[in-house]
């Protein structure tokens, strides 16, 4: 019934996004936004989006971010679509000129919007490791092959991407479970979403490439090319929601309690 953006990264703070710069003032009964947002997926459709913003340029840079609940209908957004490889508009830059976002659309504490935005982002990693309407997944892989006779190296090779894809939702169900006691995903989210979106981009280039030549006349604006689709997209995957990367140095601090990678200049 309503559609929500996640308006965090920035032109010059994806991958470091606690170096955003997008600015927050205090005005009488709330703040004026001012900034661009960059890669907002749906946000020519979102009737609302979650907006960090600047509130004290003076602190620490994972201090002083506030973390706002914006309309997106307010005076002063301007919403351009950037056109993607499978030639689809998904992503979106969002410019915000001197918005206004009242006080009782500011989530958690002001200054203390960084902890709410790693909630956020646990959760989404959670979410964009399901495959499905993102990417190719277990369902897709299933309904590709389900009837065909397959030699010993292809039952070999589907049988190990269900396997894998299994053990994926399994990891996708513990999330669920803590989640239920009360628990946040915490950085087990990276293993799902790095996992998961290795899987979905595995699954999309193998049912890709079992299709044999027949696969460079598919038309990805036709049912028929979805799997075309699904391949181009799958490279985004390993992107957004935190890049590979990331995760990968996430589960290395949080999980496995190794030293965190010395910062450029110290």
């Amino acid at each position: 019934q309503m559609v929500w953006c996640q308006l965090f990264s920035e032109p010059g703070a994806g991958s470091d996004l606690a170096s955003l710069s997008m600015k927050a003032e205090r005005v009488e009964g709330g703040w004026k936004l001012t900034g661009q947002k960059i890669w907002t997926s749906v946000a020519q459709h979102a009737q609302w989006g979650f907006c960090i913003a600047r509130t004290d340029p003076s602190a620490p840079k994972h201090d002083g971010i506030t973390y706002f609940l914006l309309d997106m209908k307010s005076e002063g957004i301007d919403v351009r679509p950037l056109k993607e490889l499978t030639g689809e508009a998904i992503f979106n830059e969002v410019f915000l000129d001197e918005v206004f976002v009242p006080d009782d659309c500011v989530v958690g504490e002001v200054n203390k919007g960084w902890q709410v935005a790693r909630n956020t982002l646990s959760n989404e990693r959670v979410s964009l490791s399901r495959g499905g309407g993102l990417g190719a997944g277990l369902p897709e892989l299933l309904e590709f092959f389900g009837g065909r006779e397959l030699d010993e190296a292809a039952r070999v090779e589907v049988g190990k991407l269900v396997a894998q894809g299994q053990s994926i939702d399994l990891l996708g169900l513990r999330t669920t479970v803590k989640q239920l006691s009360g628990l946040n995903p915490g950085a087990e989210a990276s293993v799902r979403k790095l996992l998961g979106v290795q899987f979905n981009q595995d699954v999309a280039d193998y049912v890709w490439a079992a299709q044999g030549t027949s696969a460079v006349l598919e038309d990805m604006r036709g049912l028929s090319g979805k799997w075309a689709r699904y391949m181009l997209f799958s490279r985004a995957m390993t992107i957004y929601g935190g890049t590979t990367e990331v995760q990968l140095n996430i589960i290395a601090e949080r999980l496995l309690g190794l030293p965190r990678d010395p910062e450029p200049g110290k």
